[in-house]
């Protein structure tokens, strides 16, 4: 078994975490095995993000990385990468950020920052999520959700990926705009971009079954996780049979539909009915609630209804009053949280 060394990690303030790292194994990934998540992203040598100063102890030479994160000089100097440092003795490094910014790493718990934000239409906003490069990406099944807390708000919200699953560390969430909302306010207001985040999951069972010709019915941000689920089918069954259903109240509401149209094209046999339940003069596409639109009710098909709790329970009793089972109908309820949720 490789040797181990004890390696001191002091940050601004002189706030210190100790830990044992072996000689076959870089800082981050030590500091990690022991639940310390030490600011990096790239992992790779390439980003200087983990960079610190080594201010004792040896090592024999850093592992391969860019010069553009790291120079020799720089290194004369007394800086290293702490994804590429392997230890040769005790160490003590200091790195110029305070304690508070690392963070702690949980089974099933990612941290992760905004990277984009982008207002869609009056009611919606899309954020992507980068987690961090100490941990491994999320693994999900399309239609999972997960818990998502941004400690500047002090609110805790459940979002689900509109992205499919692909090894990525990226993450793409469609967020509901409330007016009070502590999350979604602080992303209306321009001021969510660069915030740390915590996730922690994946949870749900909004998950594509494999079967024959399913419909999905959609309300606003419930188009996220069908989203994920046909964006997954584009890659393992793009000859589907589908029908998609989406609907909002007002055309100011209507987004991605870019992104709809994309996937008609990549899904040949999908069917997608875009509808505006209170359209002006000017509308000239589908109208009325979703239910409206569902065309003939099949018992032998599976129907996935995403959205606002009434929207949900309206098309089931609708389903279940053309005799279609229980098991062939899938349920997510979207919930207003407001600052109804810390």
């Amino acid at each position: 078994m490789s040797a181990e060394h004890k390696v001191a990690l002091t940050f601004e303030g002189a706030d210190r975490i100790d830990i044992a790292c072996r000689e076959d194994e870089d800082i981050i990934t030590a500091a990690l095995r022991q639940g310390h998540l030490l600011l990096s992203d790239c992992r790779e040598g390439s980003c200087s993000t983990c960079r610190g100063f080594l201010v004792d102890g040896d090592y024999d030479q850093l592992l391969p990385h860019s010069p553009h994160a790291l120079t020799d000089a720089e290194e004369e100097d007394g800086l290293i990468l702490a994804c590429r440092l392997r230890p040769s003795s005790d160490l003590e490094i200091d790195f110029d950020y305070p304690i508070d910014r690392v963070g702690r790493y949980e089974d099933g718990t990612r941290n992760g920052q905004i990277v984009e934000t982008e207002q869609l239409c009056d009611t919606v906003a899309r954020i992507i999520v980068r987690t961090n490069a100490a941990q491994d990406p999320f693994g999900w099944d399309p239609g999972q959700y997960l818990q998502i807390t941004m400690p500047v708000v002090a609110a805790t919200r459940a979002y689900s990926m509109a992205n499919a699953p692909n090894g990525s560390r990226e993450l793409e969430f469609l967020i509901r705009l409330l007016p009070q909302g502590r999350f979604s306010g602080h992303l209306a207001a321009g001021l969510a971009k660069g915030e740390p985040v915590r996730l922690r999951g994946p949870y749900g069972s909004f998950t594509f079954r494999g079967h024959p010709k399913p419909v999905f019915v959609a309300g606003g941000t419930g188009l996220a996780p069908v989203l994920a689920v046909l964006r997954s089918l584009v890659g393992t069954a793009p000859t589907t049979e589908a029908t998609l259903v989406f609907g909002v109240t007002n055309e100011a509401d209507l987004f991605c539909g870019d992104e709809l149209a994309a996937l008609s094209r990549d899904l040949p046999n999908l069917d997608v009915v875009t509808t505006v339940e209170r359209p002006s003069a000017g509308w000239s596409g589908a109208a009325g609630r979703v239910t409206d639109h569902l065309g003939l009710i099949d018992p032998t098909r599976s129907y996935y209804l995403c959205g606002p709790p009434g929207m949900v329970s309206t098309a089931e009793e609708l389903l279940f009053g053309h005799g279609v089972p229980r098991d062939r109908i899938h349920i997510e309820r979207f919930l207003d949280t407001g600052d109804e949720q810390p």
